[in-house]
């Protein structure tokens, strides 16, 4: 008798820049995941995307038991089975990869958030700079396009600087306009991106500070993969700084980890908040009982 395929379970966290696919299995360790820009169809993207990323992974559509969405595009996503906030998946992915950090940042495409976190993981505060995007990957991708540099070496080419720029523009417009103002004086552009670096650096311990804690700090969100930004961030906050191995999967790992799970022999049913498929509690019910 052949054994049972293996279970899995699968969050899709639909951001505004970038969507992100991760499949766990029931020890929560990921197997699989995958990321494409947001696209004007995020459902259709976040499927054709969880296709490919199965397909991959040699996994069947059989063995996915639960889909949960998160991200400003999680209600777009009608085939998953729940629905979480960004802040709630953020949270649960944090704290199962590093439950000792007390302060959680979330560099997004479009927006920066920090919360602190209180016992069992549950968030007691939060602070946002959505009406910004200044120190987001937004800004960062809009800085590399004008040093002609592609994002994914930007971080690595500002460490190698012996001495970054002073950016003094907080703003998107005004700090390219400063930046192309440097390349036209001869300044080096790994100089010029350690200077972002910092500035973004600066920001972000701004929000650390404010959550009033000296706890240790958890950097997630796509800005958290440029190694320059991490370093810089590292060097102004004075406390420990815990940097995962995928920390653009944040939310979406941790909306996998909300999916029901067995507990002590028996299905353990979570209240969800917000149901993508119009159907009952006891609808939900039954598949678990399944």
């Amino acid at each position: 008798m052949s054994e049972p395929l293996k279970p899995y379970d699968v969050g899709i966290d639909v951001g505004a820049i970038s969507t992100k696919v991760a499949v766990v299995d029931k020890e929560r360790k990921l197997v699989a995941h995958g990321v494409r820009l947001t696209t004007m169809e995020p459902g259709k993207l976040a499927r054709s995307l969880l296709d490919e990323v199965l397909k991959e992974a040699g996994v069947d559509n059989g063995q996915i038991q639960y889909i949960v969405a998160t991200g400003q595009g999680r209600r777009s996503v009608d085939f998953a089975d729940m629905a979480r906030t960004e802040i709630t998946a953020f949270s649960k992915g944090a704290y199962y990869l590093h439950p000792e950090s007390v302060i959680l940042i979330d560099i997004g495409g479009q927006g920066i958030r920090a919360m602190r976190r209180g016992e069992m993981g549950i968030i007691e505060d939060f602070r946002t700079n959505d009406k910004c995007s200044s120190g987001t990957g937004s800004f960062l991708d809009a800085m590399a396009t004008a040093l002609e540099v592609d994002i994914k070496d930007a971080g690595s080419l500002a460490v190698s600087s012996c001495g970054g720029e002073e950016v003094c523009a907080t703003c998107t417009v005004f700090a390219e306009s400063e930046v192309v103002s440097m390349i036209a004086k001869g300044k080096k552009k790994e100089d010029i991106l350690a200077g972002l670096d910092k500035m973004v650096a600066r920001k972000v311990n701004g929000l650390v500070n404010s959550m009033r804690s000296k706890g240790p700090v958890f950097i997630g969100g796509g800005v958290g993969e440029n190694i320059g930004v991490v370093e810089e961030l590292k060097s102004v906050a004075n406390r420990e700084v815990f940097v995962p191995e995928h920390p653009q999967l944040i939310g979406a790992m941790g909306a996998a980890f909300m999916a029901p799970r067995e507990h002590e022999g028996e299905k353990e049913v979570r209240r969800e908040e917000v149901v993508v498929k119009k159907r009952s509690f006891f609808d939900l019910f039954r598949k678990v009982k399944r």
